[in-house]
């Protein structure tokens, strides 16, 4: 059976090319790490709309058959990101729960 989880990252304060930069190094991340064959890993802007569209953050999509492995991904990437946040001094990062369903 198929998995697919999600985790969302706000960071408060950056600016879109800020965040652009945040998803490509994590893109890169998950290069170096070579995600397990049958498993897919989506990064992307996540925006709330008012008045216009403003980033909020990055959101984590996991998609494969063990849970397990899925659990593990999103950790290495949720690593990945306060790693990223603490060399660059960003203050502000709040990343919710995974969720597999």
């Amino acid at each position: 059976m198929t998995h697919i989880s999600r985790r969302e990252c706000l960071v408060a304060g950056l600016k879109n090319e800020e965040i652009d930069f945040l998803v490509q190094e994590l893109r890169a991340f998950l290069k170096e790490e070579k995600v397990a064959e049958g498993y897919s890993v989506n990064i992307y802007k996540d925006f709330v709309g008012c008045c216009g569209a403003a980033p909020l953050g990055v959101c984590i999509e996991i998609e494969g058959s063990d849970e397990k492995i899925i659990e593990d991904l999103d950790q290495r990437v949720y690593a990945k990101i306060i790693e990223i946040c603490e060399r660059k001094g960003i203050d502000y990062h709040k990343c919710y729960p995974v969720t597999i369903v």
